[in-house]
């Protein structure tokens, strides 16, 4: 469940955004009123009370630029609400109250206004600072003669500025700890953490992601034969989907003889998932849960319609994302298996995972030797920085690939724990037989994965996200090598090898990092065989939400 939004590539189709088509921007000077661009309610600020946010925030260059906005956001609104808006603001005190250093900066990370747009697009307000409102204004006069394309190119890019700036948004805390001030005051913590969970659940209340999920017929015809191609695995139990999305699993396993399912979505879309349901006759056995499992476990009475020492037979999840652990649900599914599941005849649904990594040719950086008749190769620099900072999720074709397909790691769904989910591995590559250059290059190492459904006595269900097969919505994750500084090229008899690392991002724990160190040589004849390096390198990528 991955989707790039592209990130974006995740998506369970079975997890996650409610987003109107417009939003609802208030201004400073008069929260009573409502606009539909942000533009347009600076304009009012501007128009009617001389007031310009923009004149107040930071250079856009600076580094703390978000969190200098934030503050100054909720300062104007504090005033306003505690002095009144519309014709009674009065600028002159509004400046000499946020002139005013006595009261901590930081109690002004939480909203003063419940949804405040100006918070969660606050990267509109960086352009518009860099680049001047006016840009904004002359838009608004056009937005009337959008098209519904327009308008969805639109809130793609707004959740990806969303994704950005919610790492600088504080969340209410649940649990604050009471410091003594020198006053002898009890003061509430206000550390500020990033919230990477918040739009991660968003983006799956969107319904385009669930509508690209199902109609990957390579993943949900996998289910649908994993479910329903094995009716006496499914008859009678208890059945738990996490990241049920429109419901589709629990559709599944309902059809297939379970007792009770029990779908649970922590995105809005689970009153979509109520309806279809019902509208199909499964109210009887399916119900649809909201929330994060790991909270509806912890809270546990009430909020899981399961039984005093009931246990769930089958835990069923499309969790994987891009290169398999983007997104990282895993653990959440992992979680239902440890607390909920009978460990003793009860299994995970699928089981299995596999990923896989092969080389192959890419010749996309030749475009710029001649664009029109002209030489653009100073492009050539610029294109392999990004290439080479952020992985590419992207479908590779079979003949593009130039070695064999060679396994990292299998994880048993059943029993991994999770810091299993962060690995270093070593690989060895060699040159696919059929090749009939002298010297095969190498531009890139593409990721891929394979799922399977192969419990004992049941009819084993698979499916590939490698290159020799149809492609899936998950594509193939490609690392580049820096051609600019040489790639890695097989002859006959030579191999690439290395370590290949995988681990989550310590800020962000959804995105992936990637460490591949390598090199390329052959092996010495003779009993003491050794390998001998022609060139070695290194590539460090990573997957990211941003």
């Amino acid at each position: 469940m991955s989707t790039n939004h592209e990130f974006s590539d995740s998506e369970s189709e079975d997890e996650q955004v409610t987003e109107d088509d417009t939003e609802t921007y208030f201004p400073i000077t008069s929260p009573n009123s409502s606009y539909t661009s942000l533009a347009q309610a600076l304009k009012h600020d501007k128009d009617y009370h001389n007031f310009n946010l923009l004149d107040l925030l930071p250079s856009p260059d600076s580094d703390d630029f978000h969190e200098k906005a934030i503050v100054m956001i909720n300062k104007c609104r504090r005033f306003v609400q505690k002095h009144g808006g519309d014709g009674k603001l009065q600028l002159d005190k509004l400046c000499a109250f946020l002139d005013d250093n006595s009261e901590n900066d930081e109690e002004f990370f939480l909203p003063v206004l419940q949804d405040d747009a100006l918070l969660m697009y606050i990267e509109d307000l960086e352009d518009l600072k860099r680049n001047h409102e006016s840009i904004e204004m002359k838009q608004m006069d056009t937005e009337t003669n959008k098209t519904v394309q327009d308008y969805q190119q639109k809130i793609q890019a707004l959740e990806q500025q969303l994704s950005r700036a919610s790492q600088y948004l504080t969340t209410l805390l649940d649990n604050r700890e009471d410091d003594e001030s020198s006053k002898g005051q009890p003061v509430k913590s206000s550390a500020v953490a990033p919230d990477n969970d918040t739009y991660y659940f968003s983006s799956y209340s969107n319904s385009s992601i669930h509508e690209t999920m199902l109609q990957d017929t390579v993943r949900t015809e996998a289910y649908q034969n994993a479910i329903l191609g094995n009716p006496h695995l499914f008859k009678g139990k208890v059945v738990m989907d996490i990241g049920c999305g429109t419901g589709i699993l629990s559709l599944f396993a309902a059809k297939a003889g379970a007792k009770k399912v029990i779908a649970i979505d922590a995105s809005d879309m689970y009153k979509e998932a109520t309806q279809i349901v019902a509208s199909n006759g499964y109210e009887d056995i399916i119900t649809v849960v909201h929330g994060k499992v790991e909270d509806l476990i912890e809270k546990k009475h009430g909020t899981l319609p399961l039984e005093d020492g009931e246990l769930v037979d089958i835990v069923i999840s499309e969790w994987m994302g891009y290169a398999l652990f983007f997104e990282t649900m895993l653990p959440s599914v992992m979680v239902a298996r440890d607390h909920l599941m009978d460990r003793k005849n009860g299994t995970m649904w699928p089981n299995r995972s596999v990923i896989f990594i092969e080389g192959a040719s890419d010749s996309r950086l030749e475009y710029w030797s001649n664009v029109y008749g002209f030489n653009m190769n100073i492009m050539k620099d610029r294109v392999m920085k990004e290439l080479r900072s952020e992985a590419s999720v992207e479908i590779v074709e079979d003949d593009a690939i130039v070695t064999d397909r060679h396994e990292l790691i299998v994880h048993d769904l059943n029993v991994c724990c999770d810091e299993e989910l962060d690995f270093e591995v070593p690989f060895v590559l060699e040159r696919r037989p059929d090749l009939e250059v002298e010297e095969q290059r190498i531009d890139k190492l593409v990721v891929s994965f394979d799922i399977f459904f192969d419990s004992e006595d049941c009819s084993m269900i698979s499916f590939s996200t490698g290159c020799q097969t149809k492609p899936t919505h998950w594509k193939q994750t490609s690392l580049w090598f820096d051609s600019m500084e040489g790639v890695p090229t097989l002859r006959k008899g030579e191999f690439l090898k290395g370590i290949f690392g995988m681990r989550r991002n310590s800020r962000n724990h959804r995105d992936i990092d990637f460490l591949v160190r390598w090199e390329i040589g052959s092996y010495s004849s003779g009993e003491d065989a050794t390998f001998q390096t022609k060139l070695s390198g290194t590539i460090l990528s990573k997957l990211s939400s941003n």
